[in-house]
């Protein structure tokens, strides 16, 4: 493997977590119907309700945001009788460069880390693909409008170093929802144990 073939690398989510197309030309409008019908007959077999038409929006836009940041995969996560994403996951890769020549978890955390909301829980952790840090925080969003407050965004975020590539590969979530905090920490945390290349 060459220091930056990432093209095996992968996780393992369920079935609530919809891959987003990120790269190519594919019509988001066609893609995200046929989603968005697939979505409504899993809430159905859940024993809820999807509306095909919100939910094909929301594909679209969701979709449409990942692809702008260019990762190397996403995700969003729909619970079943929800019309909008609930999270969203996206798996990425951080490259040496001249300015960084070595790609360092002390220096990805340096750069990863705010606090707008006091200090973050940061962790060294150890996955199969090697040694990682995990960070927890919330974040406050860019203003939409000129009104209104400004969103917080809840985030977890992992960087693991793998011995086989001069890379960090990294995994973010993301979502708005407070609630969503427990659950979303411990389904994070088991996806981030799936990453392998």
């Amino acid at each position: 493997m060459t220091a930056d073939d990432l093209s095996n690398l992968g996780l393992e989510c369920s079935e609530d977590w919809v891959p987003f197309p990120v790269a190519g030309t594919l019509d988001l409008g066609y893609w995200a119907k046929h989603q968005a019908q697939g979505l409504v007959e899993r809430y159905e077999r859940d024993g809820e309700k999807g509306n095909a038409r919100l939910l094909a929006r929301d594909l679209k836009r969701a979709a449409t945001d990942s692809r702008g940041r260019e990762p190397l995969g996403a995700f969003g996560w729909y619970i079943s009788g929800h019309q909008m994403v609930a999270a969203v996951l996206e798996l990425d890769a951080i490259h040496p460069d001249a300015t960084f020549p070595e790609v360092t978890l002390p220096l990805i955390t340096e750069h990863m880390t705010a606090r707008d909301f006091g200090d973050p829980d940061v962790r060294e952790v150890r996955l199969p693909l090697g040694d990682a840090v995990r960070i927890r925080q919330n974040l406050i969003e860019e203003k939409k409008g000129i009104f209104g407050p400004r969103p917080v965004i809840h985030t977890l975020f992992y960087a693991v170093r793998p011995s086989s590539t001069d890379a960090a590969i990294t995994l973010l979530a993301s979502w708005t929802e407070p609630v969503l905090d427990e659950p979303l920490e411990g389904i994070v945390d088991a996806i981030a144990g799936t990453l392998h290349l």
